[in-house]
């Protein structure tokens, strides 16, 4: 999965020379945390909410040039989701803009668009419920994979509870949960449903 695929296209940009009272209240309005700052279509900085709070209570009026982080790293449109995630770890970010191959802004990488990515690379955007399943010593857990595959459209993915090596979990879509507990009951199985 590629960058492009989700982050926000198009950020809302400011100016070097805009007022930083302004531009904080510009973004609280929109519920950012970070701006790309763009001086005659090039990228020049990124000023954040903090900093805007942190310069405005020393006093003064001062403008965003004054406050912004100038020449932020940056990653490309192209570039995998995976290094933007590390990129972002590694330096502390709260987001990245984006650019195309002529170091055009063309969007920016919220710390929330990796995790809308993470959500889709797991499969948690197709709504999944949690089964709960308790087994027995003599229940062999690859036959229980296998109910849960004949009786759901897609597992997901499972574990195993860390305190308990009876507890199984597993993330499934569209389960009939009817025909699965049949299946299940004849071993004696334990099995609840839980939203996630």
């Amino acid at each position: 999965m590629l960058v492009k695929d989700f982050m926000t296209p198009d950020p809302k940009t400011v100016s070097p020379d805009d007022d930083a009272a302004a531009t904080l209240d510009l973004m609280r309005g929109l519920n950012f945390r970070q701006c790309p700052v763009v001086e005659d279509g090039n990228l020049v900085g990124i000023v954040t909410d903090r900093n805007l709070r942190t310069a405005l209570a020393a006093g003064g009026n001062p403008l965003v040039k004054d406050i912004m982080t100038a020449n932020p790293v940056t990653i490309i449109d192209y570039a995998s989701i995976e290094g933007a995630a590390e990129m972002i770890r590694s330096g502390k970010f709260n987001a990245l803009p984006v650019v195309n191959n002529r170091n055009e802004l063309i969007g920016i990488l919220t710390v929330t668009d990796l995790l809308d990515a993470l959500l889709k690379m797991m499969g948690f955007h197709e709504k999944p419920v949690r089964l709960e399943v308790r087994m027995q010593d003599e229940t062999n857990m690859f036959d229980i994979l296998h109910a849960i595959q004949q009786n759901s459209d897609k597992v997901i993915s499972f574990s195993v509870a860390p305190e308990d090596r009876k507890h199984y979990y597993f993330w499934v879509v569209n389960c009939n949960f009817g025909e699965l507990e049949k299946a299940l009951r004849e071993d004696s199985i334990q099995i609840s449903t839980v939203a996630p």
